[in-house]
């Protein structure tokens, strides 16, 4: 390969960046002279890895899911670099305030190829792309399945296509499942946008009809004034001949306020009348409004997947915008994931510096706790209710302290069934704290639920919300200790 050896040659370089390319592809960017990439690309059963002078593609524009390996490896060294029978190792001098070292594995022990990072010796996983795969062995590439398994049963495998062929053939691979996530995204986004903007052109012209129906009281309050010496005071309903009527003895049914003389029943039919006109008038303006976004809509979906995927978001979140639809209320990072940040390596000869067209992030306040989680903290009444009841999914765990005004606290669930560690807990319920009206106190109790028992009151104000099921559990108050990730 032009300019880099091979992967023992990483020994003693430094982590500048880790891309994502998709959710299953990312790529280790190295300092030194050359510069050297590490592609990485996981699938089910197969992962494949190469050493190149470049990235494969772009950065996937739509952010990163690996920003907890690239927090902690940011600046870290590389102090061993091995290509293995069935996987890739690599282990690094973490210089992130403390001492301590982190192994890099990408390999296929388990049922499905992994990758993960695991503080040394012995340390906690920091993060696992299977994480409840970890240390459930299965038959490894270079043995027998195991006697249990089906006929034909092929165990996972780690591939090095290092070489050139290799490369460009990897190389397509991630640009293929890249466009093939991306396609996916865009589409339910705009089905997801389809469906609101179908709802709201039902409800346009059902306000419609009803407001129609409001006009029909000019009728009956004209009836009502012509009749005016046949109406006794404190009738609650009148059947009147109808003189718009084609049968000259039809006979229209009024009802009436009894606390109103007639000519004030007559005025308040007439009122009612006028609110009608103009409410028809609003709800075609509406209809109008929804029929021209679905027209820009479909145009869009033509659209998108024949533009790069930069602009095809960036039109997507324009347009999200000025139809002032909200998919955040799905419950998961699906709109927003529009403009998550980009972790990216920094260019050449620019330390520190992100990648072109990196863009803020417009995800919450984030952390990671020591062994991985995300930690999602709201800065004020607002963001409290955003992650709280728009973003976070219902099996993720709400934190709040007890008594005391506070920020609202998720602790994300990588899987429904991932079940946090007690330490895990406990940074989360501190994070919470801190982030309170009690943080100088020593001892303070937080409770934590599944944010599907959390709802908020009718009529409450943002920010507050009543929860069920909830546990307690004590703690003092300490900083997040990892950056925040977003």
């Amino acid at each position: 390969m032009s300019g880099v050896a091979d992967i023992p040659s990483l020994l003693g370089r430094e982590v500048r960046g880790v891309v994502a390319h998709s959710s299953r592809s990312l790529t280790i960017s190295f300092g030194g002279a050359p510069r050297a990439h590490l592609w990485i690309h996981l699938e089910r059963k197969d992962a494949w890895y190469a050493l190149a002078p470049d990235l494969p593609i772009e950065p996937d524009p739509r952010g990163s899911r690996f920003q907890a390996i690239e927090i902690p490896l940011r600046d870290a060294q590389v102090v061993l670099a091995r290509a293995r029978a069935g996987g890739l190792e690599l282990l690094f001098d973490a210089r992130g305030g403390e001492e301590r070292r982190l192994r890099l594995t990408l390999d296929a022990e388990g049922p499905r190829a992994n990758l993960s990072l695991v503080t040394e010796p012995a340390g906690p996983v920091l993060w696992a792309l299977h994480r409840e795969e970890r240390g459930r062995a299965t038959a490894r590439p270079h043995e027998p399945a195991a006697s249990g398994m089906p006929q034909g049963y092929r165990p996972p495998a780690v591939h090095d296509a290092t070489s050139e062929e290799a490369r460009e053939a990897l190389r397509e691979r991630i640009a293929g499942t890249f466009r093939a996530e991306l396609e996916s995204e865009i589409e339910r986004i705009l089905r997801s946008a389809e469906r609101t903007l179908t709802r709201r052109a039902k409800a346009a012209e059902t306000d419609r009809e009803k407001a129609r129906e409001m006009q029909d009281d000019r009728r009956r309050a004209e009836i009502l004034l012509a009749n005016f010496g046949k109406i006794r005071r404190g009738a609650s309903r009148v059947g009147l001949p109808d003189p718009f009527a084609d049968s000259h003895r039809a006979r229209v049914e009024i009802d009436l306020d009894p606390s109103l003389s007639p000519d004030e029943n007559a005025a308040r039919l007439f009122q009612r009348a006028k609110k009608g006109e103009r409410g028809e008038r609003l709800a075609d303006e509406r209809l109008a409004e929804t029929r021209k976004s679905l027209s820009h809509l479909h145009e869009l979906r033509r659209e998108a997947l024949q533009i790069a995927p930069r602009e095809a978001l960036a039109k997507i979140r324009g347009f999200l915008a000025g139809a002032k639809i909200n998919l955040g209320a799905r419950g998961d990072v699906r709109e927003t994931h529009l403009g998550r940040q980009a972790v990216a390596a920094p260019r050449a000869g620019r330390p520190g510096r992100g990648a072109p067209g990196a863009h803020k992030s417009l995800r919450p306040r984030t952390y990671v706790t020591s062994d991985g989680w995300e930690v999602w903290v709201g800065r004020n009444n607002a963001d409290n209710d955003l992650i709280t009841h728009r973003l976070s999914n219902p099996h993720d765990l709400w934190f709040h302290v007890v008594g005391v005004p506070g920020s609202h606290v998720i602790l994300r669930r990588p899987t429904r069934n991932s079940k946090p560690k007690p330490t895990t807990l406990v940074e989360a319920a501190q994070t919470a704290a801190f982030f309170s009206k009690a943080r100088k106190q020593t001892r303070v109790p937080v409770i934590y639920t599944e944010r599907k028992f959390v709802s908020k009151p009718r009529r409450a104000k943002p920010g507050q919300a009543i929860c069920t099921r909830e546990r307690e559990i004590f703690v003092r108050p300490k900083r997040p200790g990892t950056q925040p990730a977003g």
